[in-house]
């Protein structure tokens, strides 16, 4: 639920550094539409397509009386506002790093045999690995807390 927040508001914080002028429109948006093929080639989109439902489930409770073609609408609605706000919010940050030629050439490397497996791994080798973070965030955590306990009674 943090990660989401936290994800939402630097897409929000990210759309007032548009660049202006026709040119820089049509350019901007060639970009950002390479950027949404390259991220969802790349399986980055599918984490936010797993995301957003998973949070409207939460909200199920807050108004259970609604029916299930209702949460449909719902979830497909909020997906795709999540998904176009943060293409529109990281598409600067991803400008400063990497031109139109580099998206489209990272974009051919998914349309290859490899980059598909990449693509098909990435979702589940993300979770597989957050699992091992998470571990290692409470094991490491723990010892750095016995440190300091022995140093403070020393």
């Amino acid at each position: 639920m943090k990660k989401f927040f936290f994800m939402a508001t630097m897409c929000i914080a990210m759309l007032s550094l548009q660049p202006t002028g026709a040119y820089a429109q049509e350019t901007n948006n060639q970009y950002k539409e390479t950027l949404y093929k390259m991220l969802d080639k790349s399986g980055g989109l599918e984490s936010v397509r797993l995301m957003i439902p998973q949070l409207v489930n939460m909200m199920k409770q807050q108004a259970a009386s609604q029916p299930d073609s209702f949460w449909e609408d719902f979830t497909k609605r909020w997906t795709k506002q999540f998904i176009d706000k943060m293409v529109e919010g990281i598409a600067p940050i991803y400008q400063k790093h990497l031109t139109l030629k580099d998206l489209e050439d990272i974009l051919a490397f998914y349309n290859t045999p490899v980059g598909k497996k990449l693509s098909a791994s990435t979702p589940v080798m993300g979770k597989e690995a957050m699992r091992i973070g998470q571990q290692l965030g409470m094991e490491i955590g723990r010892q750095m807390q016995n440190e300091i306990a022995n140093m403070v009674s020393k």
